[in-house]
């Protein structure tokens, strides 16, 4: 909740209201179970990793280009695990939110706020047109459910509408918080079962759409395949850099997840006996929590796009326009049968409907925390932070339905507005933040910043992203 964090760069203990410190550390859980138990930032940041690029973009692009770009798949999910930990910890250690962090990076400012926080903002905010994508899939998912209307544009228009009326709702009035895990579980129980298609197809004895090893193998290549459409699927590969995993905007929203869950406080102040053991209690959970919202999306997303390689690829059928989300339903009755057709939509519905939530929600405390930063308003105010937090949350809200009804009234398909936006992220915003991150990764408190080999890990990620956007830019060495 809103008036629950008072993050800052000193990250002093709390104070009651008659001035006197109270303590408000907690200790860590030492146990795994007792970890498993207290990670919850993943339980989010998982509502907007499971979405759009695992639903969409992937199956899309596997029908488009087959088995050639799985590579691309696995890399972009695995390798951003490092950078997540390392924003994750420092916010965690100094107790401050990403604004506040990426301050410390040198270079200009205005009104006191460092150019990459503002940078940053400003290409999430062009990114993430990739919403207005999701919504108008959504919108189109229950026009083929459901239809209102005498016509298919009507009722798109209509569904999108209601949508935007019960996000706006559920925000307003914080009900988020109670349907936090409900979704989460849907969203898990439904993409877990795309891996149960993908053995399925593997297993079968007499699959119609049979998936082999060499399938596999033949994606892990490095290669951008044929070169008539190297161009297409360069451009897909820094889409899925910004589509898979978790992504710049996930992992510059992640801090205030952490703080929301209260990992900072549990560490204590400066004058608290044990805070550095704690810290690294703390850290630990975090690394944990990072890594299981690591594993599950390269698992699902794995899945999605070997699924859509064998079904949709060899059906040499790409899903495209408003129906789009029916159109990926054969991923599901392809391989459980047309019984699963209302399962794949319902399960597409909860990953949408999860994704477009969270990003607004995190929207608003993304500009909430710039405007402090510049000092319009004061952060460790709960009533001004959740004044400027629903500001902002309506603000985008409104912008995302605008652009679902350009896309359904102009016949934009939603699928080109959600790859465009993911490849926006790719290109723009995970090369700026990745910058950032290292920097403050060396900023760490001593006592608390990542070992050797962490650090080492860190610069390859930084080099294998680099490499990737000069192979989706150039084509590669020798292209």
């Amino acid at each position: 909740p809103d008036g629950q964090i008072t993050p800052s760069s000193s990250g002093s203990a709390d104070t009651s209201p008659g001035g006197s410190a109270t303590p408000t550390w907690k200790a860590p859980p030492k146990t795994w179970g007792g970890m498993l138990l207290a990670i919850g930032p993943a339980i989010v940041v998982s509502g907007s990793v499971i979405g759009s690029g695992e639903l969409i973009n992937v199956p899309v692009q596997a029908a488009k280009f087959g088995f050639v770009l799985f590579w691309a798949v696995i890399l972009s999910c695995i390798i951003k695990y490092f950078l997540q930990v390392e924003l994750g910890r420092h916010c965690l250690v100094h107790n401050r939110t990403t604004i506040q962090a990426l301050n410390l990076v040198p270079g200009p400012r205005f009104r006191g706020t460092s150019w990459i926080g503002i940078f940053y903002i400003g290409g999430y905010t062009i990114s993430v047109v990739t919403i207005g994508g999701i919504m108008a899939a959504t919108a189109g998912l229950f026009t083929s459910v459901m239809p209102i209307g005498g016509s298919e544009e009507v009722s798109t228009v209509s569904w999108s509408v209601i949508i935007f009326a019960v996000i706006g709702s559920i925000l307003w009035f914080s009900l988020y918080d109670a349907l936090e895990k409900l979704i989460a579980v849907l969203v898990c129980g439904f993409s877990l079962s795309v891996v149960v298609a993908l053995l399925l197809l593997i297993f079968s004895p007499n699959p119609a759409y049979p998936l082999t090893l060499a399938d596999v193998a033949s994606g892990m290549t490095f290669s951008l395949g044929d070169p008539a459409e190297r161009a297409a699927v360069a451009f897909a590969v820094i889409s899925l850099l910004g589509a898979l995993g978790t992504t710049a905007n996930e992992m510059f929203m992640y801090p205030y997840w952490i703080l929301e869950k209260g990992y900072a406080r549990n560490v204590g102040s400066d004058d608290d006996e044990g805070r550095i053991e704690r810290a690294k209690g703390w850290i630990r959970v975090l690394q944990l929590d990072a890594g299981v919202a690591t594993l599950l999306a390269t698992v699902i997303t794995a899945a999605y796009f070997l699924v859509g390689c064998a079904i949709l690829h060899k059906k040499g059928e790409v899903p495209t326009g408003m129906n789009v989300v029916e159109q990926l339903s054969q991923i599901y009755t392809e391989t459980y049968g047309a019984w699963s057709y209302g399962v794949f939509m319902f399960g597409g519905f909860c990953t949408l409907f999860s994704t477009i939530v969270v990003v607004v929600a995190a929207s608003g405390r993304m500009w909430t925390d710039l405007l402090s930063s510049m000092g319009v308003l004061n952060y460790d105010d709960p009533t001004a932070r959740r004044r400027y937090n629903r500001i902002f949350q309506n603000i985008y809200l409104t912008a995302f339905l605008g652009i679902t009804l350009y896309s359904t009234l102009s016949g934009v398909p939603p699928e080109k507005l959600v790859i465009m936006g993911q490849f926006i992220n790719g290109l723009v915003n995970t090369p700026l933040l990745m910058i950032g991150i290292i920097y403050l990764a060396y900023k760490t408190d001593n006592r608390l910043r990542m070992s050797t080999v962490t650090s080492l890990m860190l610069i390859l990620t930084a080099g294998a992203i680099m490499v990737c956007i000069v192979m989706g830019l150039f084509g590669g060495p020798g292209h």
